[in-house]
Protein backbone atom coordinates (compact mmCIF):
# COMPACT_ATOMS: atom_id res chain seq x y z
CA UNK A 1 0.00 0.00 0.00
CA UNK A 2 2.89 1.76 0.87
CA UNK A 3 4.50 1.27 -2.68
CA UNK A 4 0.97 2.90 -4.73
CA UNK A 5 1.24 5.92 -2.64
CA UNK A 6 4.58 6.69 -3.12
CA UNK A 7 3.39 6.51 -7.11
CA UNK A 8 1.01 8.36 -6.75
CA UNK A 9 2.63 11.23 -5.26
CA UNK A 10 5.33 10.81 -7.84
CA UNK A 11 2.54 10.98 -10.54
CA UNK A 12 1.45 14.04 -8.73
CA UNK A 13 4.52 15.92 -8.45
CA UNK A 14 5.92 14.96 -12.09
CA UNK A 15 2.45 16.33 -13.43
CA UNK A 16 2.64 19.65 -11.22
CA UNK A 17 6.58 20.15 -12.53
CA UNK A 18 5.18 19.33 -16.29
CA UNK A 19 2.35 21.74 -15.98
CA UNK A 20 4.83 25.13 -15.60
CA UNK A 21 6.68 26.46 -18.69
CA UNK A 22 8.34 29.34 -19.95
CA UNK A 23 7.82 32.30 -22.19
CA UNK A 24 10.67 30.51 -24.18
CA UNK A 25 8.30 27.66 -25.48
CA UNK A 26 5.05 29.85 -26.25
CA UNK A 27 2.59 28.91 -23.73
CA UNK A 28 -0.95 29.42 -24.39
CA UNK A 29 -3.11 30.27 -21.58
CA UNK A 30 -6.66 28.69 -21.29
CA UNK A 31 -8.84 28.81 -18.99
CA UNK A 32 -10.84 25.79 -17.67
CA UNK A 33 -12.14 26.71 -14.76
CA UNK A 34 -13.41 29.48 -12.27
CA UNK A 35 -10.26 28.37 -9.63
CA UNK A 36 -8.95 31.60 -8.34
CA UNK A 37 -9.96 33.78 -10.58
CA UNK A 38 -13.16 35.54 -9.55
CA UNK A 39 -11.91 35.31 -5.59
CA UNK A 40 -9.91 38.71 -6.62
CA UNK A 41 -11.35 39.25 -10.57
CA UNK A 42 -8.19 38.39 -11.94
CA UNK A 43 -7.10 35.92 -14.27
CA UNK A 44 -3.43 35.24 -13.71
CA UNK A 45 -1.38 32.42 -15.41
CA UNK A 46 -2.14 29.51 -13.26
CA UNK A 47 -5.37 29.95 -12.59
CA UNK A 48 -8.40 28.31 -13.45
CA UNK A 49 -6.65 25.60 -14.48
CA UNK A 50 -4.10 27.27 -16.90
CA UNK A 51 -0.48 26.73 -17.49
CA UNK A 52 1.68 28.32 -14.87
CA UNK A 53 4.06 30.83 -16.61
CA UNK A 54 8.15 30.29 -14.72
CA UNK A 55 9.43 33.33 -15.94
CA UNK A 56 6.66 36.35 -15.33
CA UNK A 57 3.15 36.50 -13.79
CA UNK A 58 0.69 37.82 -16.49
CA UNK A 59 -2.94 39.00 -15.46
CA UNK A 60 -6.08 39.24 -17.65
CA UNK A 61 -8.95 41.54 -15.84
CA UNK A 62 -11.65 43.93 -17.07
CA UNK A 63 -11.22 47.79 -17.51
CA UNK A 64 -13.44 50.55 -17.06
CA UNK A 65 -12.09 52.71 -19.33
CA UNK A 66 -9.33 53.43 -22.17
CA UNK A 67 -6.60 54.09 -19.50
CA UNK A 68 -7.08 50.70 -18.02
CA UNK A 69 -8.44 51.21 -15.19
CA UNK A 70 -9.21 47.78 -13.15
CA UNK A 71 -12.76 46.78 -13.36
CA UNK A 72 -14.97 44.26 -11.84
CA UNK A 73 -16.26 41.58 -11.73
CA UNK A 74 -14.48 38.89 -13.97
CA UNK A 75 -15.40 35.39 -14.10
CA UNK A 76 -14.93 32.15 -16.20
CA UNK A 77 -18.16 31.24 -17.83
CA UNK A 78 -18.51 27.65 -19.19
CA UNK A 79 -20.43 26.31 -22.06
CA UNK A 80 -23.71 26.89 -20.84
CA UNK A 81 -23.11 30.52 -20.66
CA UNK A 82 -22.08 31.48 -23.92
CA UNK A 83 -24.07 28.57 -25.99
CA UNK A 84 -21.15 28.63 -28.58
CA UNK A 85 -20.22 25.23 -29.46
CA UNK A 86 -17.23 24.30 -27.04
CA UNK A 87 -16.18 27.60 -26.25
CA UNK A 88 -15.15 28.50 -22.79
CA UNK A 89 -13.76 31.99 -21.93
CA UNK A 90 -13.11 34.82 -18.65
CA UNK A 91 -15.65 37.72 -19.00
CA UNK A 92 -17.82 40.08 -17.03
CA UNK A 93 -20.88 37.86 -16.58
CA UNK A 94 -23.00 40.97 -15.77
CA UNK A 95 -25.36 41.93 -18.76
CA UNK A 96 -23.58 45.42 -17.94
CA UNK A 97 -20.36 44.34 -19.45
CA UNK A 98 -17.34 46.38 -19.52
CA UNK A 99 -15.31 48.98 -21.58
CA UNK A 100 -12.62 46.41 -22.67
CA UNK A 101 -10.15 44.05 -20.94
CA UNK A 102 -6.30 44.09 -20.47
CA UNK A 103 -3.48 41.45 -20.47
CA UNK A 104 -1.07 42.63 -18.15
CA UNK A 105 2.48 41.54 -16.88
CA UNK A 106 2.51 42.19 -12.94
CA UNK A 107 6.12 43.35 -12.84
CA UNK A 108 6.32 45.23 -16.07
CA UNK A 109 8.13 42.35 -17.31
CA UNK A 110 8.32 42.38 -21.26
CA UNK A 111 6.20 39.69 -23.34
CA UNK A 112 5.10 38.82 -27.02
CA UNK A 113 1.22 38.93 -27.74
CA UNK A 114 0.71 36.41 -30.69
CA UNK A 115 -3.27 36.02 -30.59
CA UNK A 116 -5.97 35.72 -27.87
CA UNK A 117 -9.52 33.49 -29.30
CA UNK A 118 -12.32 36.60 -28.69
CA UNK A 119 -15.86 36.07 -28.29
CA UNK A 120 -19.19 38.75 -28.13
CA UNK A 121 -21.78 37.51 -26.41
CA UNK A 122 -24.13 40.40 -26.32
CA UNK A 123 -23.73 42.42 -29.51
CA UNK A 124 -26.07 42.13 -32.36
CA UNK A 125 -24.59 44.26 -35.66
CA UNK A 126 -21.00 44.83 -36.31
CA UNK A 127 -18.72 47.07 -33.65
CA UNK A 128 -15.05 48.07 -33.31
CA UNK A 129 -12.65 47.14 -30.60
CA UNK A 130 -9.30 48.44 -30.86
CA UNK A 131 -6.72 47.01 -29.03
CA UNK A 132 -3.33 48.57 -27.95
CA UNK A 133 0.02 47.47 -26.64
CA UNK A 134 1.90 49.46 -24.16
CA UNK A 135 5.84 49.58 -22.90
CA UNK A 136 6.80 51.35 -19.92
CA UNK A 137 3.39 53.13 -20.40
CA UNK A 138 4.40 54.30 -23.71
CA UNK A 139 1.75 53.18 -26.63
CA UNK A 140 3.90 50.78 -29.09
CA UNK A 141 1.10 49.43 -31.27
CA UNK A 142 -2.11 49.65 -32.28
CA UNK A 143 -5.12 47.81 -34.43
CA UNK A 144 -8.46 46.88 -34.74
CA UNK A 145 -10.71 44.09 -35.39
CA UNK A 146 -14.52 43.73 -35.51
CA UNK A 147 -16.00 41.52 -32.51
CA UNK A 148 -19.66 41.05 -34.09
CA UNK A 149 -19.82 37.17 -35.58
CA UNK A 150 -23.71 36.37 -36.19
CA UNK A 151 -23.49 33.13 -35.09
CA UNK A 152 -21.71 34.12 -32.20
CA UNK A 153 -18.74 32.22 -32.79
CA UNK A 154 -15.20 32.57 -31.32
CA UNK A 155 -12.40 34.26 -33.46
CA UNK A 156 -9.03 33.98 -32.91
CA UNK A 157 -7.16 37.90 -33.24
CA UNK A 158 -3.42 37.50 -34.43
CA UNK A 159 -1.31 40.33 -34.04
CA UNK A 160 1.39 41.73 -36.00
CA UNK A 161 4.58 41.89 -35.01
CA UNK A 162 4.14 45.42 -32.91
CA UNK A 163 2.82 43.47 -30.12
CA UNK A 164 6.44 42.27 -29.13
CA UNK A 165 8.10 43.60 -26.75
CA UNK A 166 4.95 44.89 -24.38
CA UNK A 167 4.10 44.70 -20.98
CA UNK A 168 0.10 45.91 -21.40
CA UNK A 169 -2.25 45.26 -23.86
CA UNK A 170 -5.55 46.39 -23.79
CA UNK A 171 -8.28 45.59 -25.99
CA UNK A 172 -11.91 48.45 -26.22
CA UNK A 173 -14.89 48.94 -27.79
CA UNK A 174 -14.41 51.94 -29.72
CA UNK A 175 -17.37 52.49 -32.10
CA UNK A 176 -20.57 50.73 -32.79
CA UNK A 177 -22.54 48.69 -29.94
CA UNK A 178 -25.33 48.58 -28.39
CA UNK A 179 -24.94 51.03 -25.80
CA UNK A 180 -24.56 54.00 -28.16
CA UNK A 181 -21.66 55.87 -26.41
CA UNK A 182 -18.92 53.04 -26.58
CA UNK A 183 -19.25 52.91 -22.71
CA UNK A 184 -19.36 48.77 -22.54
CA UNK A 185 -20.20 45.75 -24.21
CA UNK A 186 -19.45 41.92 -23.40
CA UNK A 187 -16.32 40.57 -24.15
CA UNK A 188 -14.77 37.62 -23.32
CA UNK A 189 -11.25 35.94 -23.77
CA UNK A 190 -9.62 32.90 -23.57
CA UNK A 191 -6.91 30.85 -25.23
CA UNK A 192 -3.80 33.83 -24.99
CA UNK A 193 -0.95 32.49 -26.87
CA UNK A 194 2.29 34.51 -24.99
CA UNK A 195 6.21 34.01 -26.18
CA UNK A 196 9.26 35.40 -25.26
CA UNK A 197 10.26 39.27 -25.81
CA UNK A 198 11.96 39.48 -29.56
CA UNK A 199 13.61 41.87 -31.36
CA UNK A 200 11.92 44.74 -32.72
CA UNK A 201 12.00 48.13 -35.04
CA UNK A 202 13.81 50.18 -32.26
CA UNK A 203 16.67 47.32 -31.02
CA UNK A 204 19.67 47.76 -32.72
CA UNK A 205 21.03 47.02 -36.37
CA UNK A 206 21.81 43.24 -36.59
CA UNK A 207 25.50 44.66 -37.06
CA UNK A 208 25.74 46.55 -33.96
CA UNK A 209 24.09 44.06 -31.25
CA UNK A 210 26.48 43.89 -27.90
CA UNK A 211 27.56 40.64 -27.36
CA UNK A 212 27.45 39.17 -23.90
CA UNK A 213 29.26 35.90 -22.69
CA UNK A 214 29.70 33.72 -20.96
CA UNK A 215 26.01 33.18 -20.66
CA UNK A 216 25.30 30.94 -18.29
CA UNK A 217 27.76 32.59 -16.12
CA UNK A 218 29.23 32.99 -12.52
CA UNK A 219 31.36 35.81 -11.03
CA UNK A 220 31.06 38.15 -14.26
CA UNK A 221 29.93 38.53 -18.22
CA UNK A 222 31.71 40.81 -20.66
CA UNK A 223 29.41 43.25 -23.10
CA UNK A 224 31.54 44.06 -26.67
CA UNK A 225 30.43 46.82 -28.27
CA UNK A 226 31.87 46.49 -31.53
CA UNK A 227 31.54 50.53 -32.51
CA UNK A 228 28.35 51.36 -30.26
CA UNK A 229 29.04 54.63 -28.05
CA UNK A 230 27.22 56.37 -24.78
CA UNK A 231 25.39 53.41 -24.34
CA UNK A 232 24.27 52.16 -21.07
CA UNK A 233 23.23 48.87 -18.77
CA UNK A 234 20.39 48.25 -17.20
CA UNK A 235 19.83 44.51 -15.23
CA UNK A 236 16.88 43.37 -14.40
CA UNK A 237 15.48 40.27 -12.38
CA UNK A 238 13.10 37.91 -14.03
CA UNK A 239 9.86 39.97 -12.05
CA UNK A 240 11.00 43.08 -13.64
CA UNK A 241 12.44 44.51 -11.11
CA UNK A 242 15.51 47.35 -11.72
CA UNK A 243 18.63 46.46 -9.93
CA UNK A 244 21.67 48.20 -11.25
CA UNK A 245 22.34 50.06 -14.05
CA UNK A 246 26.60 50.80 -15.28
CA UNK A 247 27.61 53.07 -17.98
CA UNK A 248 29.10 51.47 -20.91
CA UNK A 249 32.04 53.61 -22.18
CA UNK A 250 34.64 50.51 -24.43
CA UNK A 251 34.15 48.10 -26.91
CA UNK A 252 34.88 45.23 -24.31
CA UNK A 253 32.98 45.93 -20.79
CA UNK A 254 33.31 43.54 -17.88
CA UNK A 255 30.30 43.63 -15.69
CA UNK A 256 30.58 41.70 -12.05
CA UNK A 257 27.92 39.85 -11.51
CA UNK A 258 29.07 38.33 -7.76
CA UNK A 259 26.15 40.17 -6.42
CA UNK A 260 23.69 38.55 -7.99
CA UNK A 261 21.90 34.93 -6.79
CA UNK A 262 21.75 32.35 -9.34
CA UNK A 263 18.94 32.91 -11.95
CA UNK A 264 17.54 34.54 -14.52
CA UNK A 265 18.62 38.21 -15.46
CA UNK A 266 17.88 40.59 -18.37
CA UNK A 267 20.40 42.87 -19.39
CA UNK A 268 19.00 45.59 -21.64
CA UNK A 269 21.69 47.53 -23.52
CA UNK A 270 20.78 51.42 -24.56
CA UNK A 271 22.41 53.31 -26.77
CA UNK A 272 22.14 56.36 -29.68
CA UNK A 273 20.75 53.79 -32.50
CA UNK A 274 18.26 52.01 -30.11
CA UNK A 275 17.98 49.47 -27.37
CA UNK A 276 18.30 45.22 -27.38
CA UNK A 277 17.80 43.27 -24.59
CA UNK A 278 19.51 39.69 -23.75
CA UNK A 279 18.28 36.81 -21.03
CA UNK A 280 21.92 35.94 -18.99
CA UNK A 281 21.35 32.88 -16.44
CA UNK A 282 23.37 33.76 -13.64
CA UNK A 283 24.88 30.38 -12.45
Amino acid sequence: MMKNYFFILMAISSFEFASAQNLASAPTLTFISDLNISSDNRATDGDGGSVNISDIDIQIYNISDVNGTFATPLSWQGIGFFGSGTYTGVTNQNNAGSKGMAIKSVSGSEFDLNQFVYLNWGESAAFTNTVKGFRNGTEVASTTFNGYSASYTPMTIILPDAFNNVDEVRFYITSGGYVGNQSATNHSINSIKVSTPSLGINDFEVNAKPIIYPNPATNQVTIDLEELENANLEVSDNKGRKLFSQKLDKTSNTISIDQLSSGIYFFKVNAEKGNTTTKVIKR
